[in-house]
């Protein structure tokens, strides 16, 4: 059985690698994903929308609920740039302004990097291609995939959001999702940074979304084309889910 457990030193030959292998896959992918647009309803592009990525468990991405978390999640994320816009003097009554944001979306990737299964083989190889194309924004996702891409400086600092009052970390731990910061070669800065939350309060999730939240953690990853918007949907995923009132909804 293929080993699928990841280490730090297979991401890190993966990100200085991987891409090159993946290259055609990609390509691939975008040439048959460019065809189903065509057939298919509209999706906003990568700059338009958040994605978010729900990695190593089970969840219905196309049950009502989720639909209904989506919905919410966009509202509040055009709210935020609405109000962002207006601050910078933009006429936000305008009858051709909208907000940048135009989708939600969550996915689902059924990876354990515990498991030596065959399916966790083939979904190993799934998150390496995700991560190879650059794709989504809010990660959901174990301890150890968190900590690798955190050390492989793929995760965004929350620090700054959190100081500005986006995201209110409530009376999490933040000292285990502190991590130091690293430059490209991989060698210390001298700094640390807070590069995640644990998710495992979000009870409401496994309601709304039959995800379970428990050991998994909210992070942001770099190549997203919308980090402050995200930091924004991210906080009300927290607000959402851990109040449960998804979940009472859906009932």
């Amino acid at each position: 059985m293929p080993d699928t457990k990841l280490t730090r030193e297979k991401l890190s030959v993966h990100f200085h690698y991987g891409k090159y292998i993946y290259l055609v896959v990609i390509i691939a992918a975008a040439m048959i994903g460019n065809f189903a647009f065509t057939t298919t309803a509209y999706h906003a592009p990568n700059e338009r929308r958040i994605d978010i990525e729900l990695i190593g468990g089970y969840s219905d991405t196309s049950a009502e609920p989720v639909s209904e978390a989506a919905d919410r999640l966009l509202e509040r994320g055009q709210a935020w740039e609405r109000a962002r816009d207006e601050a910078a003097g933009v006429d936000t009554a305008a009858a051709d302004y909208e907000p940048a944001l135009q989708e939600v979306t969550f996915l689902s990737l059924q990876y354990d990097p515990e498991s030596s299964s065959e399916e966790s083989y083939y979904a190993a190889q799934k998150y390496m291609v995700t991560l190879a194309a650059q794709e989504g924004d809010i990660y959901v996702l174990p301890r150890v995939l968190m900590a690798d891409l955190a050390e492989q400086n793929v995760l965004v600092p929350l620090d700054g959001y959190i100081a500005d009052g986006v995201i209110d970390p409530g009376d999490r731990q933040l000292g285990r999702v502190t991590f130091d910061e690293t430059d490209d070669d991989g060698n210390a800065t001298g700094r640390q940074h807070i590069y995640a939350l644990q998710a495992e309060t979000l009870t409401g999730m496994f309601d709304a979304l039959n995800y379970d939240p428990a050991g998994k953690y909210l992070a942001i990853v770099q190549f997203s084309r919308n980090p402050d918007t995200a930091a924004v949907v991210l906080q009300e995923m927290i607000d959402m889910f851990e109040t449960g009132e998804t979940a009472e909804a859906a009932e």
